[in-house]
């Protein structure tokens, strides 16, 4: 959103950052909806995780 603030475009931003185009478009179009609120992890659907990311295999300790 800093990029955004400086008045970069969504390709530039892309570019500068190594994220796909998409998805510098979809935060951006979350934020512009939902303020900051936008950049919040949105619920996900499916059955909710079964150990926390500390028992997760491969995880750092």
């Amino acid at each position: 959103m800093l990029h955004a603030s400086r008045g970069r475009s969504h390709a530039r931003i892309a570019r500068e950052t190594g994220l796909h185009l998409d998805t510098v478009r979809k935060w951006r179009g979350r934020c512009a909806e939902l303020d900051l609120a936008g950049l919040a992890d949105r619920k996900r659907t499916g059955r909710p995780p079964s150990c926390t990311a500390l028992q997760a295999p491969g995880s750092r300790r």
